[in-house]
């Protein structure tokens, strides 16, 4: 029983594979193209799809497409304008601070209510300052600074030498008013 399983299995896979065809005929060599000059050269790979595309606009001499416009005019970043500023005297002249990376390193109040941010980078903003009463905000590139409160201490560091701490909620900038 098991010879006669294994002859009809062998039947049917000879069979599937094309091998118990009556008519083995071998496959048909792909077409080819002769040109003028005798040489023969294989059909062309393109798609049907590819073959039935429109001309390009080179082809055909015409300018069906044109290139794309070049963009326009960006859009200029707002300028920045700030308010007058107003600083009492005490405040004008330049303050030191602790040097901190994400602060500024000095800042300097002017007589007409400037200020200029300057970090230990070298970096340099420059704006205004309004003092209302102990509140404080410095209009500068980026947006305004609030303070809070700010405050002037003077302190005595001995041997002649005086110095005013500027605390800005509870940032301190130190400037020296005598001695030295």
């Amino acid at each position: 029983m098991r010879a006669i399983a294994g002859a009809v299995l062998a039947a049917v896979i000879v069979a599937g594979c094309g091998g118990g065809s009556e008519d083995p005929s071998p496959p048909s060599p792909p077409p080819t193209t002769e040109t003028a000059d005798g040489i023969t050269v294989p059909p062309s790979t393109k798609s049907a799809e590819d073959l039935t595309e429109s001309p390009s606009s080179t082809e055909t001499g015409d300018d069906a497409t044109e290139p794309p416009s070049p963009p326009g005019p960006e859009t200029p970043a707002p300028t920045f304008t700030a308010p007058d500023g107003s600083v009492p005297s005490e405040l004008v002249g330049e303050w030191d601070g602790d040097g901190t990376p994400v602060r500024f390193d000095k800042i300097r109040f002017s007589q007409e209510g400037g200020v200029s941010l300057i970090y230990n980078t070298g970096r340099v903003v420059e704006g205004t300052a309004v003092v209302d009463g102990t509140s404080m905000t410095l209009y500068v590139p980026g947006g305004p600074i609030p303070y809070s409160s700010w405050s002037i201490e003077e302190f005595d560091a001995g041997y002649g030498y005086t110095f005013e701490n500027l605390m800005l909620d509870g940032v301190s900038y130190v400037r020296q008013i005598a001695g030295g």
